[in-house]
C-alpha cells in the first residue's frame, strides 16, 4: 500500500515534523508513506495576489498528482469515525491525501477527487490537521492490521 499526502504549507519549522516522522516510522511496517509539502515563488506570488490567484495555483500544482483513490480535506466535507475512515484505506492499496494551502482547495479540483472527508467541524490550523491526519493514518492501518493502538 502506497499513501501520499499533499500540503501546501510555507515552513516546516515547528510544524510537528518530528511527530509526522514519527507516525511515519510507526505506520511503515503496513504502508510506504509520504509527506509531501510543496511551496514556492508561484504560489508565494499567488496568495499575495488573493483567492482566485492561490486556488488556481494550488491546483496547478495538485492536478498532476491525481493518482490512485484520491481524498481532500475540508472543513464541510464527510465526517467519518476510525473505523470508516480505515475501510477507505483497506479498500485502496495507492491513496492521495490533499490538504489545501491559505486559501483550502478549489471547487474545481474538489470534483476532480474520489472523496472529500472532515477531520472536524472545527477549523485547525494546517499543521494541527496535518497532524491528526498521520495519527489517523496510522490508527486506520493498525485497526486493519488488528494492531491493538485502536482501542
Amino acid at each position: 500500500m502506497e499513501i501520499s499526502v499533499f500540503s501546501i504549507q510555507k515552513s516546516k519549522a515547528d510544524n510537528f515534523e518530528n511527530e509526522i516522522k514519527e507516525y511515519i516510522k510507526m505506520s511503515s511496517k503496513f504502508a510506504k508513506i509520504s509527506d509531501l509539502t510543496i511551496f514556492n515563488e508561484k504560489i508565494a506570488k499567488a496568495q499575495s495576489a488573493g483567492s482566485e490567484s492561490a486556488l488556481k495555483s494550488y491546483d496547478d500544482i495538485y492536478e498532476p498528482n491525481l493518482k490512485g483513490f484520491c481524498i481532500a480535506l475540508d472543513e464541510k466535507g464527510e465526517k467519518l469515525d476510525s473505523i470508516q475512515f480505515a475501510k477507505i484505506l483497506e479498500s485502496n492499496s495507492q491513496i492521495s491525501f490533499f490538504i489545501g494551502g491559505a486559501y483550502g482547495l478549489s471547487q474545481n479540483f474538489k470534483q476532480k477527487v474520489d472523496k472529500i472527508i472532515s477531520l472536524s467541524p472545527l477549523t485547525m490550523a494546517h499543521k494541527i490537521a496535518k497532524l491528526v491526519l498521520f495519527e489517523q493514518i496510522f490508527r486506520a492501518l493498525c485497526i486493519n492490521a488488528n494492531h491493538p493502538y485502536h482501542k
